[in-house]
């Protein structure tokens, strides 16, 4: 793949901060604004389809309407085993070729495992997105929720280290290799990788090396196109123009994620460049005046109204206290006010949603222009 890298937005935090129907507010906005753009979401729950009012949202990539717009959006949710299939299928196996991996007992544990580990691949997925729709201007990435989403940053280098290790190339020598001829230096080599081998075979047994063998084989040219996908992505990811937000919202626990997320990519040389506080109250209502009256009254007509003035109280203490908090760290921040109808499971005005997304826009600087 050409080192062409379109501009990438990744957006972090703890479940529950509306990190999903930011990232879509965020997409539709580039959208609107006259640029192709390609939105993931790597997020197992889904909320993606909730998120843009629509009904089915596929993993290849669905066209999402918009009016009177120029641009256009597009978006997938991640299905990591669906992925599978398709790489497979790109590489125009024989038929008979094709049953004997889908029927080799690896491939189906290979397919659940890669489903616990989208994060982790996703990176995979992200970069063959350029090449179905190499028009693309912006992709946006929506995470799943947690620390654990840094995986998708974090592991592709992993993962490379992984498919382009000597011990895959020693069980495919071992299973194909002996009708090979080869020179002194080779059998030299593979004398110790046989050994390695053997002491493998003996925990699993010679047919548990035979199988996985014949399945590293089948699947030899999806894993050289898996690692040149991964390599790309490593490089997408660390690029100058490479969007990262942390998302959060007035909560102790979610200021704590971003703060955490924020520490460990800033030690892999890839800090955040904003922080989006989701659900804030807006300061300028805090101090109209009958507000500040309310909040500070010594006798309540009733509990329920004391309760919600120390609710006021609390919140406003909280929410100073994140931005304190996200202040320290050298990050843009954004502060998105409380939009409750945008998180409710209906369909949604996408005019209205684009309209959050001309906010974060507004504050990713040169970037995004």
């Amino acid at each position: 793949m050409a080192n062409v890298f379109p501009k990438l937005h990744i957006f972090l935090g703890a479940g529950g901060v509306g990190k999903t129907t930011l990232s879509a507010s965020f997409a539709l906005s580039l959208a609107s604004s006259g640029k192709k753009v390609g939105l993931i979401s790597i997020d197992p729950a889904k909320r993606l389809q909730t998120a843009l009012g629509v009904g089915v949202i596929s993993e290849s990539g669905t066209l999402i309407p918009l009016n009177n717009s120029k641009g256009e959006l597009r978006a997938a949710i991640l299905h990591i085993g669906e992925s599978l299939v398709r790489w497979v299928d790109e590489k125009g196996m024989s038929p008979e070729k094709r049953e004997n991996l889908f029927k080799n007992p690896y491939f189906a544990a290979l397919s659940s495992k890669m489903a616990s580990a989208v994060d982790t691949l996703a990176a995979i997925r992200v970069a063959e997105w350029l090449e179905q729709y190499p028009d693309t201007e912006e992709l946006v990435i929506d995470t799943a929720p947690g620390i654990h989403a840094i995986d998708f940053i974090a592991k592709p280098e992993k993962v490379s280290s992984f498919l382009d290790s000597k011990i895959i190339d020693w069980i495919k020598w071992f299973v194909g290799g002996a009708h090979e001829k080869q020179n002194f230096v080779a059998r030299a080599f593979k004398s110790g990788a046989r050994k390695v081998l053997d002491g493998l075979a003996l925990v699993g047994g010679r047919n548990f090396i035979i199988n996985f063998g014949e399945f590293l084989i089948m699947l030899d040219e999806v894993f050289i196109t898996a690692l040149e996908r991964l390599k790309y992505s490593q490089k997408w990811l660390k690029h100058s123009s490479t969007n990262i937000v942390l998302v959060t919202s007035i909560r102790e626990d979610a200021i704590s994620v971003a703060k955490e997320i924020n520490r460990v990519l800033t030690q892999l040389g890839l800090p955040p460049k904003l922080a989006v506080i989701n659900r804030t109250f807006p300061i300028h209502l805090k101090n109209e005046e009958y507000l500040k009256l309310f909040m500070n009254k010594n006798h309540f007509i009733n509990s329920n109204e004391k309760l919600f003035a120390n609710y006021l109280s609390g919140y406003f203490a909280t929410q100073l206290k994140v931005h304190e908090q996200l202040s320290s760290s050298s990050l843009t921040i954004v502060e998105i006010p409380i939009a409750a109808s945008l998180d409710g499971e209906q369909d949604l005005r996408l005019s209205d949603l684009s309209s959050l997304g001309d906010i974060i826009r507004s504050k990713t600087g040169k970037n995004t222009k």
